[in-house]
């Protein structure tokens, strides 16, 4: 079976080279894009990650914000029936929308979980990576059933699949897709940037920088060619695949 893959982008940030890549000096202005991803061909739409509120956005300094939502509506998917949404980590940007999926399951690594609502809120170096009634919500939500939580690899439709990673954060997954192209891989936050995956050039927000570089190589491994890499936050993401309107990229 071969899947549809759509980056849709929700909003952009601006921020430097200096204050991203690791033990990076320069203070040349970097754009962070902010997607979600979704998967269609199969049973039900997919959707990889969540994005965030129009609150979360505000407080966040994102701009030209668009509803994830929203966005899904575009191609056809209304967030409210979407069953199974992939979270592929918990940082705000990632979670924060939860409560666009009501009629979704949300399926994380085990130890995404354990460390959000364990250790990471005993260290201020994480704390303003999450938030915390977010956070608060993902044990309402495991307390009423809509958490499914995984170790390791695991298929969640035919042939797509969740890969732990870690590195960025400590239960950090990517997603492979197969498509008419090949294997694609939606790295979400284990690449932010096509620099990062291509230069081996890690980012500065780290749990485990030898899980961040081991990463890489399971990203080239799974995809089998760069060119069927979706990274996390790149606007290059718009020109290196087929963006059919703003803000809607067609991967695959």
């Amino acid at each position: 079976m071969t899947y549809q893959i759509y980056a849709l982008k929700y909003g952009e940030r601006d921020t430097k080279e200096s204050q991203f890549f690791f033990r990076e000096a320069s203070q040349k202005p970097l754009t962070l894009h902010f997607f979600i991803w979704v998967i269609l061909g199969g049973a039900h739409p997919i959707v990889v990650d969540t994005g965030c509120t129009a609150a979360d956005a505000q407080a966040k300094e994102l701009r030209a914000f668009v509803s994830p939502a929203d966005m899904l509506a575009k191609v056809g998917v209304k967030a409210a029936e979407v069953p199974v949404t992939l979270v592929s980590h918990l940082h705000w940007d990632h979670w924060g929308g939860y409560s666009l999926f009501p009629g979704s399951t949300f399926w994380m690594q085990r130890e995404e979980l354990e460390f959000w609502t364990g250790i990471a809120g005993q260290h201020e170096n994480y704390r303003s990576f999450a938030i915390p009634e977010s956070l608060a919500q993902v044990v309402r939500l495991n307390y009423s059933g809509r958490v499914k939580l995984v170790t390791g690899e695991t298929e969640v439709m035919p042939g797509i699949r969740m890969h732990w990673v870690g590195g960025h954060t400590a239960g950090l997954q990517v997603v492979s897709v197969p498509t008419a192209k090949g294997t694609v891989v939606l790295t979400s936050d284990a690449s932010h940037f096509y620099r990062n995956i291509e230069r081996r050039d890690p980012v500065q927000i780290i749990t485990n920088l030898p899980q961040m570089l081991a990463g890489f190589e399971k990203i080239d491994a799974l995809a089998g060619a760069k060119e069927r890499v979706v990274v996390g936050h790149d606007p290059e993401v718009a020109t290196r695949f087929d963006q059919v309107e703003p803000g809607i990229i067609k991967i695959a």
